[in-house]
């Protein structure tokens, strides 16, 4: 009887080790999706969240705006040191450090100990959420996926984030059914399709020298919305959507789908009436729970509604593809058209199924001449 006493919790141990260190198929594990503030990364077996002796884990790369997949940015920077086997989160004024030889963690500010310890899981350093939210004043949330079996939503959040759980669960519902196809797609690579070859580069003598591009659509209607959102989804690029009431009144799924994953919204108001701006505005917010200032108005308009609190965009350039113009012809057509600009770009495209055929070819050119499309935000404009 006592051998047996202690033959299983050596068991346990060993099965616990198992599901920590060995990736699990997801047909038959529970799916861990990562929420960072109001979007959601690809879902990877090697990066999802885990439990591990009561405590949630997470790899350190979620807090690197550069390492986490979506480009968000927690105000943090990490390190890992293989040779040292140390994992450093920081920014100006803090600095947390994993010490994994020894299995402790210490504020290198000032030399305290701290609780938490980091892990390894599928070669790669695993840090404590609780540890580093606590630690740097973030929040984080846990929740079961109401329309995914087993599927639960880890969410790190900072002070930008604007959504509630509930909201964005509901919101990001297109995104993370989207996450996930991937990722059970990536399980059986004899189903994945092909990409397709890309097209001809644009001249190499045009050079965007990392110019930061913000990136919006002007849309009276729905049309093509749907195909937009595909392609930026599927480039990982964000962009903000200016959107008639009539759209915000009839396109409520879309327009969630715009929020939850990660784009902003404003309201467009063509002839700068500030009524339809608020009847916008109150429609997003009955739909969304969620409230807006940013408005697409004619210039002589603006400086009236700046007044009123609205945040007017000022488009650097405005293009509205022609229904037969091929997507590389258009752009560069836009390369062309921004030149050697050095400053900041704000980039308006009308809405519309043209738009959305050549928006891929004008992404992938834009990258390739070192335009860096940046994610679109009130406090930016």
């Amino acid at each position: 009887m006592r051998k047996k006493c202690r033959i299983a919790p050596l068991l346990l141990t060993a099965l616990l080790l198992l599901g920590v260190f060995w990736p699990i198929p997801a047909s038959a594990a529970e799916l861990y999706f990562t929420g960072i503030n109001d979007s959601v990364a690809p879902l990877a077996s090697d990066t999802m969240p885990c439990w591990y002796g009561g405590t949630l884990y997470v790899p350190y790369t979620v807090f690197n705006t550069s390492q986490n997949g979506i480009g968000i940015s927690l105000g943090l920077n990490t390190s890992y040191s293989r040779g040292g086997q140390s994992v450093t989160i920081y920014n100006l004024r803090q600095m947390l450090t994993f010490d994994m030889r020894n299995g402790t963690s210490r504020d290198d500010m000032t030399g305290m100990a701290c609780e938490g310890r980091a892990i390894m899981r599928n070669g790669k350093p695993y840090v404590p959420l609780n540890t580093v939210c606590a630690f740097f004043g973030l929040e984080y949330s846990y929740n079961q996926l109401p329309y995914i079996s087993q599927g639960y939503l880890v969410r790190i959040k900072s002070a930008e984030t604007v959504l509630d759980d509930a909201t964005f669960i509901d919101n990001a519902r297109w995104l993370i059914n989207s996450r996930l196809r991937d990722y059970t797609q990536s399980l059986s690579p004899a189903e994945t399709t092909p990409s397709a070859p890309a097209n001809p580069s644009v001249p190499t003598e045009v050079d965007g020298s990392n110019v930061a591009t913000y990136l919006a659509f002007r849309c009276e209607d729905g049309q093509g919305l749907s195909s937009i959102l595909n392609t930026l989804d599927g480039t990982g690029q964000y962009a903000l959507f200016f959107l008639s009431p009539r759209v915000v009144e009839e396109e409520s799924d879309l327009v969630r789908r715009m929020l939850g994953s990660g784009h902003s919204v404003g309201i467009l108001s063509p002839d700068g009436d500030e009524e339809t701006l608020n009847r916008g505005r109150l429609a997003l917010e009955e739909l969304t729970h969620t409230r807006t200032t940013l408005a697409y108005a004619p210039e002589a308009a603006r400086a009236g509604l700046e007044e009123k609190g609205w945040v007017c965009w000022e488009e650097t350039l405005f293009l509205e593809p022609g229904g037969t113009v091929g997507g590389t012809a258009f752009a560069n057509t836009v390369l062309n058209r921004l030149g050697t600009r050095r400053r900041t770009v704000y980039l308006t495209l009308e809405g519309g199924s043209s738009t959305a055929r050549v928006l891929s070819a004008l992404l992938r050119q834009l990258d390739g001449s070192h335009y860096t499309v940046a994610v679109p935000m009130e406090t930016k404009l």
